[in-house]
């Protein structure tokens, strides 16, 4: 079975192919995880290769929600130790996802990236890079940059919404300058053993957005940049595929960076049935499978699946 098999990623091996993919709760006190969110993710850890946690903001102006947990200041860290240290205990491994929600923030009110300044610019990018680094001191095996999902750098790379005259707009290398310099800064702070991923809105599905021949390219500065992982979602149509509700329903745009990627990527959309999750890997679509709300709805999601799958062999 291809769901059960272990995977190398960096210098971790996951015990299976099962990711659980990172999903808004909104379960922190003053931005540090609750107890209550700790156990959420503890019960989810023990049949589960890996688990994201859900965003976290990388400064107040980048803040999308209330109730989000932060990666923004140093009082958040043993809070965090303790997230890992249960998520850790049940021999999963934990990625911190990073994000900064402008121009959904709630500080910003739908302000646009080509309003922003070289130097907001250079603040959003130290941002990342201090939040990366208080991840790695929180016990987690990676960071994730978040670039999907209508989200900051999602905006930067939508030919929709960014429209820059200078070096960090226009012609597809300039869209994707921000998230690359961020992902290289990234990883000269964090070091060479720490994994680095990044969430890629790999398509708007609207006209005049992003271009499928575009992300090949993108994949591969990406990797270039110094990412191990690729976490494949939507762009500027968010974690839905506008056109299709099949299991794994981005599915195609998955397939394409797989292809073009050196490096495992991340197919999450849809999958509810342990069959479905083992199809998707079998024909070739992605190298790890995320299951979001199933997850969500079944703690057990993990375990069960694998034993369906046992009994079908």
């Amino acid at each position: 079975m291809m769901l059960e098999k272990k995977l190398e990623l960096k210098d971790i091996c996951l015990k299976n192919r099962i990711v659980m993919p990172p999903m808004a709760r909104e379960a922190s006190i003053e931005g540090k995880p609750s107890d209550e969110l700790i156990d959420y993710y503890k019960k989810r850890a023990e049949y589960t290769g890996l688990i994201i946690t859900e965003h976290a903001y990388i400064s107040l102006e980048g803040k999308s929600s209330q109730k989000q947990l932060s990666m923004a200041d140093d009082s958040v860290i043993d809070g965090f130790k303790e997230l890992t240290d249960a998520i850790h205990k049940e021999n999963c491994f934990a990625i911190a996802q990073l994000n900064h929600a402008r121009p959904q923030s709630i500080a910003y009110d739908k302000s646009n990236v080509n309003n922003m300044t070289k130097e907001d610019i250079e603040k959003v990018k130290n941002d990342f890079i201090n939040a990366s680094i208080r991840t790695k001191k929180a016990g987690f095996d990676g960071v994730e940059i978040h670039s999907a999902h209508e989200y900051l750098l999602s905006h930067f790379y939508s030919p929709i919404t960014n429209k820059r005259t200078d070096e960090y707009g226009g012609n597809l290398e300039n869209r994707l300058r921000l998230a690359n310099g961020i992902i290289q800064e990234v990883r000269k702070s964090v070091g060479e053993d720490y994994i680095v991923a990044i969430r890629f809105g790999a398509y708007d599905y609207w006209e005049g957005g992003s271009e499928l021949d575009e992300i090949p390219i993108a994949v591969r500065s990406f990797i270039d940049s110094g990412v191990d992982l690729i976490d494949i979602s939507g762009g500027l149509c968010r974690f839905q595929n506008p056109y299709s509700k099949e299991p794994g329903y981005f599915k195609e745009i998955s397939k394409i960076a797989k292809e073009a990627s050196s490096v495992p990527v991340i197919l999450t959309g849809g999958v509810k049935k342990a069959r479905d999750a083992e199809n998707l890997l079998k024909k070739g679509y992605c190298d790890l499978i995320g299951i979001g709300r199933a997850m969500i709805m079944d703690a057990e999601w993990s375990k069960k699946a694998l034993k369906s799958l046992e009994n079908m062999q």
